[in-house]
């Protein structure tokens, strides 16, 4: 027998058994772990939904009224007067309990093969999976698209529908996703710690102050009905969402709350007389002694439909500045609060005075 004949009769011989293998694998493959196969041990191959790993199959299996049960709890614990309310307790409680898992984020991003079979191959080496609210209540730790579902799913307890989760796209970085409401029209993003923003003054202050130019956005609106979750999908360009001056000399509903936290919670009233106290070369006649007290806080935009929540922020955050500077105004018993917003601080101009 020739050489070119004993090639021919290897190469078929050799064709013959891959075509076995396969064969061999495509009907055992209900059967057979893949992981026995591939040597990293890392493919698993699936019909069912993947919440750990395609976004959308989380919010329809985690957000789920099965699943909201788990946190019922939690979510009669932060459910407010209002929605304002509510989700201002909701930022608050993950800004203490929730600590933002920087590994997690570092890690590369699981790769998920869709066949035309309609199975799924998912190759997760490190773990890396989306937490449900649950999960990330249970670890105290989480990346941005678990305090998102998280956050939903606290809302959608309270029974607030529909409730919104937001992805960002932003060319050369990361992906990013936070929950939102939408309140008389506008978005209002709830992302992991306060203050709420709306969407374009959020726009603005992640391109501005966080350097992540958001190119795209997705929007999953999601609404409990009949006992069931549905969620719809949409996009929309940056590009609709045109910066809005957000500008404000003068809030005078976030100052008289401020004073009337003040007022009940120390032996001081309010005085319109000291109102410019901090611009006076002299005290007003009959006072004894003055001071003025600034604080500045920076963050995105200024939003008046929480004015009554910053308030209770600033007051909390003022208090605790106080205690630990062992600063003591119990000796000054009139005062007058000043608010404004240049577009990138809210600035607390304290007068205090004693007759």
């Amino acid at each position: 027998m020739n050489l070119k004949l004993k090639n021919i009769i290897y190469i078929a011989i050799v064709g013959i058994l891959a075509v076995s293998t396969l064969f061999f694998i495509q009907n055992n493959s209900e059967t057979l772990n893949l992981s026995d196969i591939f040597e990293n041990g890392v493919f698993s191959e699936t019909s069912e939904k993947l919440p750990k790993y395609i976004f959308e199959d989380s919010i329809e299996v985690y957000l789920s009224p099965n699943e909201l049960a788990k946190v019922s709890k939690l979510s009669k614990s932060l459910n407010g007067d209002t929605i304002e309310d509510s989700i201002w307790n909701i930022i608050l409680w993950e800004e203490d309990n929730i600590e933002y898992n920087h590994a997690k984020a570092e890690l590369p991003t699981p790769e998920v093969t869709y066949w035309v079979t309609g199975k799924t191959e998912v190759s997760d080496p490190y773990n890396n999976t989306i937490q449900s609210p649950t999960e990330t209540i249970a670890l105290k730790s989480g990346i941005c698209g678990d305090y998102a579902l998280l956050t939903s799913a606290l809302l959608l307890e309270m029974n607030y529908s529909p409730i919104y989760i937001l992805t960002f796209e932003s060319e050369g970085n990361a992906g990013h996703a936070a929950a939102a409401v939408n309140i008389n029209g506008d978005y209002y993003i709830i992302d992991q710690q306060p203050p709420i923003m709306e969407l374009y003054n959020y726009l603005d202050y992640k391109r501005d102050i966080e350097e992540y130019k958001i190119d795209n956005i997705t929007f999953y609106k999601i609404e409990l009905s009949n006992d069931s979750t549905y969620f719809e999908k949409g996009f929309e360009s940056v590009e609709t969402y045109d910066s809005v001056s957000n500008e404000y000399s003068d809030i005078p509903g976030l100052s008289r709350y401020l004073m009337t936290y003040f007022e009940n919670s120390y032996e001081i009233s309010s005085d319109y007389n000291i109102k410019y106290l901090d611009s006076m070369e002299y005290l007003p006649r009959a006072y004894e002694k003055g001071v003025t007290i600034q604080y500045f806080f920076q963050f995105g935009g200024y939003t008046p439909i929480f004015e009554k929540q910053y308030a209770k922020w600033v007051f909390d955050y003022i208090e605790n500045d106080m205690t630990e500077s062992k600063y003591d105004i119990s000796e000054y018993n009139s005062i007058w609060i000043r608010s404004s917003y240049d577009g990138e601080k809210l600035k607390i101009i304290i007068n205090l005075s004693k007759k």
